[in-house]
This record gives structure tokens, C-alpha cells and sequence, in this order.
């Protein structure tokens, strides 16, 4: 992958002169716009030695006098959100390391709104928006309360790692958003009489699990192991209606519907992925030039490769049973002003979401094994789906990846709330809402970039892994 960035990069010369010669020392490098700044402002050239230098100072007066993360590409932007545009303009992507569908998506909002920062991070923004929705959804299908499905919703929208995922240009927004549609399609699903479970009604819930797995899995690999907890999930429930059917004449009947389900399956979770998956390709493959379907065997090949030998050694990186206790945030900006102030984007977790859905967790494993509670079994399995599969994995890997298990674990809480004491379950939502939402504005300047002075931000580093500002 090539190092490239869309961003404004802001040189000190103490020097006065007539002429700037501007000479590459290195091949392939592209400089979209420049200006120079005095004391009163932008100076305007008075000649250029070519028509192409005059186009690199036509519109001075766009660049930011602070160059920020407000105008710049940070983190893995640079790497998304330019492949996003290299799509859009038919040229060889920067980034290959996942499939293209996220991609995609941030290429629309940049087809609506330009290169710009508004534009490559748009389409994030809304689905971080959207992913509210079916949070929603299943926490009322699930616990049938409207207030304990708000609990969810609200507690995870004022996650850090949401807030702050939201507003940068990556995939992981896109992944969580299609693993929770996933799940709400796939409990839909199970909740339907075994008897039912072949009216157009269920196979419509059990085809959109589908798609969205498909969509999910087009965006990052890691779908895939959502897409394992759905068949842990489908698994059970169908073992637990066996027990309906009783007699010769009703496991007659119990067999043909899954026999007929499992023909279903077979298209809804296995080809039209794979159709959704080839799909994704399309502006992959021209940009690429790779030809159909050469370039996506190739392109899986090289994926392969890439994360099965990936060990970079960064302060960052974590461990993956570390990211429930929320120890090793990752920085995504920094940046240290002249005047003595400091901003900073870390991306962890909200510690009342973080720290009291893993004590939830443990609850529902008691709840699921003494009890059997199925609701609990549902958000063990979703939970355990998305990071154990990361205790086998080598590569390096980072507190993000936990993204996609934190939906869950506002609904977990919402189902221990659910099982106290009807009259005291409004105090425990206020409760948990208020601590929630006064984190996030305690935390506000580590997650946000806000301007503050660097007291404020080592104030808030709690842990000793928590480096809001430095290692």
C-alpha cells in the first residue's frame, strides 16, 4: 500500500527570498495545492515557471491556517478514505486489505460532497446515526419495553468508541451497523412458532439476516464471525423445538420443515452473500484493472497474506481480553499548539457501558446456564462471536476490533434491568443513563479533538494504559 494522504502539511521557513523552487526527492509525489503565509496573511505568487505550478495556488484562500483533524486525514483515513476516492476516479486503489464494500460506501459521500473532510466522513456519520435504529429495535423485540430498549440505544450512542468511530472516515461503522441488523433479522427469526417458521413472514426475517451478513462480510472479514454466532443461534433454537414435536407424525413433520429450512439457508447465508460479496468488487475490480473474477481470487489471496503475517509492533496494539476491561484505548490524533494546548481523538470505550456490561455478561452466563434463559443465551452467543475468534488470531490487533461486541453489552444491561423489580427498573435506567451521558462529557476533550490544556487531559487517564496523549 502506497503512504498517501489528502492533507495539509504546514512548514516554519525563516527566510526571505524572490523565487521557490519546489523539487521532488522521491517519485510519485503528488501535491494537490500549496500556499505560502506571511505575517498579514496569504501571498499571492507574481509568476509561475508552468501552468501546472499555477494551478497548485489557485485556491489559496481554501487552506486552513491550523491545519487539524477538522481539515486533515487521520488514522486510517488515508488509507479508506483515499481508496474511496481512487474508485470514484477509475485509478489503482491505495488499499486493498479488505473487501471494497466500505469503501463504496464512503466513495458516496464524497461523490455528494467533494474530497473533503464533510464529504469522506458523511456517510460514517450516518450510519453511526443509523445503527441507533435497530439497537432499538431488538432491545423492545427482545425485552418487550420501550424503555429499557431507549436504555440500550442511549447508553450505546454515547459510547466513546461510537462517538468516536462515527466521525472518522474507517469500515468499523459500517460492520457493527450490518452485524446488528443481522442479529435483529436472525431473533425475528427464532421467536416464530417452528411450525411457522416456512411462512413468507420468517423466510423474509431469515433472508435478511442473510443480506446483511453478506453486507457485513463485504465490508471487513470479520463479518464472518457474526455470521458464526447467527448459525450457533439458528443451531439452538432448532434443537429446542425437537421437543415439540411428539409422535411418529410430528418428527415427520418437524424434518421436513428443517430439511426445507435448511434448503432456504443454503441460499440466504451461503449464495447470495457470495453474490452480495462479487457485487462489492464491481468498482474494485475498475479501478484495479484486474478482470473478473480473476481479480477477487487474486485480491483473497493477497488479503490472506496480509493479516496472516501482520505484526506490526505498535503501542497502540492490544490483546483481545483486554478490550472488555477497556485497558489499551488507541490514539487516532494528537496534536500539541504553540499556545501550551492539546487535542486529542482516543477511541475506547465508555466505562459504565464497558466495565458494567462485563459484570452483565457474567450475570447472563449464570442466567443462561442456571436458568436457561434465552434471552441471555441470545447476547452470550452474539457476544462471545465477535472477539473469541480473535483469541486464535496472531496478528496485531487493536481495542477497535471490540467494536462490534459493545452494542450487546448496552443490551445486557437493559435485560439484568429487566429482571428487577417493575416498579424500580425507571431508577435503574435514569440511573445508568445519567452516569453514562456525564462520562461522556467528562471524557468529551480525550475523544473529540477539543482544545484544552494538557492537565485536563492526563486528569482523565485513569489506568496506566490510558495515554490520552503520548506512550
Amino acid at each position: 500500500m502506497r503512504n498517501v494522504k489528502f492533507r495539509w502539511l504546514a512548514f516554519r521557513l525563516d527566510v526571505t527570498t524572490r523565487y521557490v523552487v519546489i523539487e521532488p526527492l522521491a517519485p510519485g509525489v503528488s501535491i494537490m495545492e500549496m500556499g505560502f503565509l506571511d505575517s498579514e496573511g496569504f501571498v499571492e505568487p507574481v509568476s509561475f515557471s508552468s501552468e501546472d505550478v499555477a494551478l497548485m495556488f489557485d485556491e489559496s484562500h481554501l487552506i486552513p491556517e491550523d491545519p487539524s483533524y477538522m481539515n486533515d486525514m487521520n488514522f486510517d483515513e488515508s488509507l479508506h478514505a483515499l481508496t474511496a476516492y481512487e474508485f470514484l476516479h477509475v485509478l489503482p486503489p491505495t488499499e486493498w486489505t479488505h473487501p471494497p464494500l466500505g469503501k463504496s460506501i464512503i466513495a458516496m459521500g464524497i461523490k455528494i460532497f467533494g474530497m473533503t473532510p464533510f464529504g469522506w466522513r458523511f456517510m460514517c456519520a450516518l450510519f453511526g446515526i443509523i445503527m441507533i435504529l435497530p439497537i432499538y429495535a431488538l432491545g423492545k423485540c427482545m425485552l418487550k419495553s420501550r424503555l429499557l430498549a431507549f436504555m440500550a440505544a442511549f447508553a450505546f450512542t454515547f459510547d466513546f468508541m461510537h462517538f468516536v468511530q462515527s466521525r472518522v472516515a474507517t469500515l468499523d461503522t459500517f460492520l457493527v451497523t450490518f452485524i446488528i441488523f443481522m442479529y435483529l433479522f436472525m431473533y425475528k427469526y427464532i421467536q416464530t412458532e417452528s411450525d411457522n417458521r416456512l411462512a413468507p413472514k420468517s423466510l423474509a426475517y431469515l433472508a435478511l439476516s442473510g443480506i446483511f451478513m453478506g453486507l457485513a462480510i463485504s465490508v471487513k472479514w470479520q463479518g464472518v464471525y457474526a455470521g458464526i454466532g447467527l448459525g450457533v443461534i439458528f443451531s439452538m433454537a432448532w434443537f429446542e423445538s425437537r421437543s415439540d414435536y411428539i409422535g411418529v407424525k410430528r418428527k415427520r413433520l418437524f424434518n421436513v420443515i428443517f430439511a426445507k429450512t435448511a434448503v432456504w439457508c443454503l441460499l440466504f447465508f451461503i449464495f447470495i452473500p457470495l453474490i452480495i460479496y462479487c457485487l462489492a468488487y464491481i468498482p474494485f475490480s475498475r479501478a484495479s484493472g484486474l478482470h473478473w473474477p480473476d481479480g477477487i481470487i487474486k485480491n483473497q489471496s493477497d488479503m490472506l497474506n496480509f493479516h496472516s503475517y501482520l505484526a506490526e509492533n505498535n503501542d497502540y496494539q492490544s490483546r483481545w481480553w483486554t478490550w472488555p476491561l477497556n485497558l489499551r484505548p488507541i490514539y487516532y490524533y494528537r496534536h500539541h499548539s504553540d499556545e501550551g494546548g492539546y487535542r486529542a481523538i482516543n477511541s475506547f470505550g465508555n466505562p459504565a457501558l464497558w466495565w458494567g456490561g462485563f459484570l452483565g455478561l457474567i450475570w447472563c452466563v449464570k442466567r443462561w446456564i442456571a436458568d436457561n434463559d434465552r434471552i441471555a443465551r441470545f447476547l452470550c452467543v452474539a457476544w462471545a462471536a465477535q472477539i473469541l475468534p480473535w483469541a486464535f488470531i496472531s496478528r496485531s490487533s487493536f481495542i477497535y476490533h471490540y467494536f462490534p461486541c459493545v452494542p450487546f453489552l448496552a443490551l445486557i444491561i437493559a435485560h439484568f434491568i429487566k429482571t428487577r423489580q417493575k416498579h424500580r427498573q425507571w431508577r435503574y435506567v435514569l440511573t445508568c443513563c445519567v452516569i453514562v451521558f456525564v462520562l461522556f462529557i467528562v471524557f468529551y476533550p480525550a475523544i473529540s479533538g477539543m482544545f484544552v490544556g494538557i492537565d485536563t487531559i492526563e486528569r482523565l487517564q485513569w489506568l496506566p494504559g490510558w495515554q490520552f496523549i503520548g506512550p
